[in-house]
């Protein structure tokens, strides 16, 4: 009977189980129960930041924002400044701007509160949208907060490289969402809506609406609530809800419906 020995190394420790070559069973008893324990603990949110959105809008102060540009504070959440990032802004007067400036990669933004003003349009509270590699825009009459994602960060120098383009929009608040975008169902109780990106710019997204309490798993680096109450990785998270991995590595999330209220959430991807 032939013995073999495969490595594993979990969480940072080195273990090793064997296999009997006749069977499919490891030899638990080979497997410390403390590294079993560590394996059953673990959880993407224990490598993540969890953000209750009212609260910061109502208390903005309370947290770590810097001065971006005049009248605008900006907190980083994940990545770096300098490179591709997630971020919130908020614009501290009513009629916010930024100057123009060149995206080389996908941006991403979401009105959380207030209303934000470009060539393309207004995108008030709810509003999301992404603006494409080569695409470039300048903000006028914007206030209040938003979640912002970059690919690569904002390039204020560069403005003769903006090429003609079309955002990606989406009113998250629309009641006729599901019929209004095409959602698949890869599972049942589960539909997913992907958001067209371009595959250049170094971003996807996806709305998830799950009325299940099967977990389905999302790889990304942001889950913000929408609407009703989302299970993730064993916690229920309300409306405005946001969960932004610590680093720009993608985690994956166990999302599902809680036993009180179905779950839609938009995810975000690096």
């Amino acid at each position: 009977m032939k013995l073999f020995r495969i490595p594993l190394v979990a969480l940072g420790l080195l273990f090793s189980i064997s296999f009997n070559g006749n069977s499919t069973k490891a030899l638990a008893n080979n497997l410390p129960k403390s590294a079993i324990a560590l394996q059953d603990k673990y959880s993407a949110l224990s490598n993540s930041t969890i953000i209750d959105l009212k609260a910061l809008t109502t208390d903005p102060k309370k947290y770590k924002f810097f001065t971006f540009r005049p009248n605008l504070e900006k907190l980083i959440l994940s990545g770096d400044a300098n490179s591709q990032h997630i971020s919130i802004l908020w614009y501290t007067i009513p009629n916010g701007s930024v100057g123009l400036h060149y995206h080389s990669m996908t941006e991403s933004v979401y009105t959380i509160s207030g209303s934000q003003t470009d060539a393309k349009g207004v995108y008030p509270t709810g509003s999301l949208y992404f603006n494409p590699p080569e695409s470039g825009h300048k903000i006028s009459n914007s206030n209040g907060f938003f979640v912002l994602a970059y690919a690569s960060p904002p390039d204020f120098k560069n403005i003769d490289k903006i090429k003609p383009y079309t955002p990606v929009q989406i009113n998250t608040l629309d009641p006729d969402l599901e019929k209004n975008y095409t959602f698949t169902n890869p599972k049942g109780g589960v539909k997913v809506y992907s958001i067209p990106l371009a595959p250049k710019g170094g971003m996807s997204s996806q709305i998830i609406k799950s009325t299940s309490l099967t977990s389905y798993v999302y790889s990304g680096n942001y889950l913000l609530v929408l609407k009703g109450s989302c299970n993730i990785d064993g916690r229920n998270f309300k409306k405005d809800m946001l969960v932004v991995a610590k680093t720009i590595k993608t985690e994956s999330y166990k999302l599902s419906a809680t036993k009180d209220d179905s779950c839609l959430a938009l995810g975000l991807s690096f």
